[in-house]
């Protein structure tokens, strides 16, 4: 192990030294309590990664965390202004989107399409995608559209935007994949999955077409990260029983992938962790552990920043020069 040290700034004029590896979440915090602006502690490590540790207005629940431009938005649990919009550069709070219609529900999920200039709302409760443009400003109903999801789609969870640019949807109620068209919603195709994937959660396209979910809940017998083909059979899979040793995990809630390597980020949420995994699905490092509930994820590529949605107040963004020697 490197004799290195990774540095903690606790405020502008002091700091703290930590031995490399036992790099931890302390009870000394670098916390700006102003309502609606993002606080934050900072880690600096050695290998180049800086980690923060940001908290949403007065500590509200973040469901899920995407970027177009130098905008960063946050979908909320509350049911009016339920975006906040952030500067991806300095986190101050621009303003708040209003989306009609959406509930709170902690399995919503948000995405973005920097093409179409969009985001993409999942909403469990009516079973449909909300989509809101942000070029569009006349009024409300030219900016949001609601997208049904096919019939017997119901408990929706993640959603992801494919290579190719279209909306994949994950559905648990039955267990399945339903990708729609970014322009219109249309139903491109559904994928029903193996049998014993119970309770997906998020679902991400490879390059190689292939798909991956994640799945398990609670007291469910697997708990894994598999790749499925176009027929929803596992091919791969990384997990098994829950746990939380190497080759195990406990409740994978959210995935990320990365466009250049295509290695994958896993939510671990009752492991508390964040776990890279190879494209062949093979374990490479636990990138964050001791958060609070890891729920969500998203990756800004091209500065490298993986923003890590938190259960419980706030969001976690670690960054990176590698994927592959973090």
């Amino acid at each position: 192990m490197s004799n290195y040290f990774d540095l903690l700034l606790v405020s502008h004029f002091s700091c703290l030294f930590i031995p490399r590896g036992r790099l931890s979440w302390l009870p000394i915090s670098f916390l700006l309590h102003v309502k609606y602006t993002l606080s934050y502690r900072i880690m600096s490590c050695a290998d180049a990664r800086v980690t923060k540790q940001l908290s949403v207005g007065d500590g509200e629940v973040v469901l899920g965390v995407t970027s177009v431009g130098d905008e960063l938005f946050a979908l909320l649990r509350r049911n009016v202004d339920q975006v906040a919009v952030y500067s991806i550069d300095d986190y101050q709070l621009l303003r708040h989107l209003l989306v009609p219609g959406l509930h709170r529900n902690d399995c919503n999920d948000i995405t973005s399409s920097v093409p179409h200039k969009c985001l993409y709302m999942s909403d469990c409760d009516n079973s449909c995608i909300h989509r809101y443009n942000l070029i569009l400003r006349r009024n409300l109903r030219n900016v949001t559209k609601k997208w049904p999801v096919p019939a017997g789609s119901r408990s929706l969870r993640g959603v992801s935007v494919t290579p190719s640019g279209s909306l994949l949807v994950t559905c648990c109620r039955p267990s399945k994949l339903v990708e729609l068209s970014a322009d219109s919603g249309q139903c491109v195709r559904e994928i029903t999955l193996q049998l014993d994937v119970l309770n997906p959660w998020h679902s991400v396209q490879l390059t190689t077409g292939q798909f991956v979910v994640c799945h398990g809940f609670w007291d469910d017998n697997l708990h894994r990260v598999c790749v499925v083909d176009d027929d929803g059979r596992v091919v791969r899979s990384y997990g098994g029983r829950r746990g939380s040793d190497v080759g195990q995990l406990r409740w994978p809630r959210h995935l990320a992938v990365d466009r250049d390597s295509q290695f994958l980020f896993v939510t671990d949420e009752y492991s508390n962790r964040v776990v890279l995994l190879s494209p062949t699905l093979e374990f490479v490092h636990n990138v964050v552990e001791k958060l609070t509930h890891p729920r969500r994820l998203h990756l800004h590529q091209s500065t490298r920043r993986l923003f890590v949605g938190l259960a419980l107040y706030g969001c976690t963004v670690v960054h990176f020069a590698d994927v592959t020697r973090l």
